[in-house]
């Protein structure tokens, strides 16, 4: 009955003589950039103790992957889990507790408790624009992956390119237009690469106007919007669909500019529409008259 948070990832590892001084301050980076100041684990200590939790590395974990055997911190509460009422999708109220794992997937906030939710999860992928460019900027190959993938999974139509550091993103934009460009931070190398906010700077240097979203795991906002971008997101990214496309939306309607383009492109396109109910090929005209006559 306490509740444990688990962090875990399938990296390296963290090697054994280093183990005992991991929650102290100033510890050197295992980061092969040297990032980061030592002292994350030290705060997230401190911050355990006054809640009366308690963090620890659990030494037996493995990542199950060859050569990556990872590492799991786990955050223990000392406190039960909560009791509380919530609403399912066919409104009936029940107690959370141990029967939210029978339907966890139909879960839902008391506060939007109706049948209005699944048409809004709905209504919130179909208002996307159906034709946008995105550039999508990190060093890490599987999230390039995963971001694609979940992007594909709401807006399928989007064109959507990759790049593993600013300095082949500023390449491509010279090349190619688009409307949304994410930018990683920290992008490891065995040379120095340009950081995600020096590419930023850069690329509006250059007069490109696209909706730039900042991401890092670091709280880079502030730098990120001094360099020129238009918003910051902290790693990781929404997934799931109805959250992603949920921000694509917020981002989208920072732009007036692409907002008037999109508005633009609609109405053009409505009016080709309309044209075209006009203009029925002969071929179709003839045999509509046709019927008509036979009946």
């Amino acid at each position: 009955n306490n509740v444990h948070l688990y962090v875990e990832d399938s990296g390296p590892g963290i090697p054994p003589h280093k183990r005992d001084r991991l929650f102290m301050k100033f510890q050197e980076s295992l980061d092969v950039l040297n990032q980061g100041t030592g002292i994350g684990l030290c705060v997230c200590r401190n911050l355990s103790d006054m809640m009366g939790a308690d963090i620890f590395l659990d030494d037996e974990f493995h990542s199950e992957i060859p050569g990556s055997p990872g590492t799991r911190f786990t955050l223990r509460l000392n406190q039960s889990p909560l009791r509380e009422i919530i609403c399912w999708g066919d409104g009936k109220d029940e107690e959370l507790g141990d029967t939210t794992a029978a339907r966890p997937e139909q879960a839902i906030q008391s506060s939007t408790c109706n049948g209005d939710v699944e048409k809004t999860k709905k209504s919130v992928i179909e208002d996307l624009p159906k034709q946008l460019s995105v550039l999508f900027v990190d060093d890490d190959t599987i999230i390039r992956k995963m971001f694609s993938r979940a992007i594909k999974r709401v807006a399928p139509s989007w064109n959507i390119k990759e790049a593993s550091n600013g300095e082949t993103a500023l390449r491509i934009v010279q090349e190619e237009h688009f409307h949304i460009i994410f930018m990683d931070h920290y992008m490891a190398s065995v040379e120095k690469q340009l950081l995600g906010t020096e590419t930023v700077r850069l690329l509006r240097a250059r007069g490109v106007q696209s909706i730039i979203c900042g991401l890092s795991a670091n709280d880079k906002k502030e730098e990120f919007m001094d360099s020129g971008a238009t918003w910051f997101m902290l790693k990781p990214f929404p997934t799931k669909k109805e959250a992603l496309a949920s921000t694509l939306q917020q981002l989208i309607c920072m732009s007036p500019c692409l907002l008037e383009e999109l508005q633009q492109s609609n109405k053009a396109k409505n009016d080709d529409d309309d044209d075209d109910d006009h203009n029925d090929p002969p071929a179709v005209t003839d045999h509509l008259e046709q019927f008509s006559d036979n009946v």
